[in-house]
């Protein structure tokens, strides 16, 4: 019974990283920029300016370069990893108890989709820093979603190694 407390921590932890790699995924703020009264945010898939002088707020597409599409690529390659891995979690408390396979398969889609994650948040603040040179830019509250998903994904597989190496 001691090891499928951790099976629980895992499921958990999955729960997390999969709805925080949503969140950052489907918001619009994973930069922010203030210049007075201009201020600027983007994601992954729309940026939008904000002018207090006319008080109106416009939000337009973004041109998808090379860089940008592996960000996307990677972003949502990491979330169906966490999808799986919720999933064989699942399958390993209900459906599956005794089957160390499935296990395996939860703690290795965890680890991957965290390393997708990884490359995801670490090309596309590269990329902005080498782009956005010299303004006062501000990583916001979706990149950090991000980053909470993956170690969430990173502690979900360690948690659920232990439980592999218990039993």
């Amino acid at each position: 019974m001691e090891a499928s407390k951790f099976v629980l921590i895992g499921l958990v932890l999955t729960i997390s990283a999969f709805i925080c790699q949503l969140i950052g995924l489907a918001s619009p703020y994973w930069i922010y920029i203030d210049h007075g009264e201009t201020k600027a945010y983007g994601g992954l898939w729309k940026s939008c300016l904000y002018d207090k002088a006319i008080d109106k707020t416009v939000c337009s597409d973004y041109l998808v370069l090379d860089w940008m599409k592996a960000v996307r690529a990677t972003s949502i390659i990491g979330f169906l990893l966490f999808l799986v891995a919720l999933v064989m979690v699942i399958l390993k408390m209900f459906v599956t108890k005794d089957k160390k396979p499935v296990l395996f398969a939860a703690i290795g889609t965890a680890f991957a989709g965290a390393i997708f994650v990884l490359t995801s948040i670490a090309v596309y603040a590269s990329k902005q820093d080498e782009i956005i040179r010299g303004t006062s830019l501000q990583y916001h509250f979706a990149f950090a979603f991000c980053i909470i998903a993956m170690l969430a994904a990173l502690g979900a597989g360690a948690i659920m190694m232990v439980d592999a190496i218990k039993a």
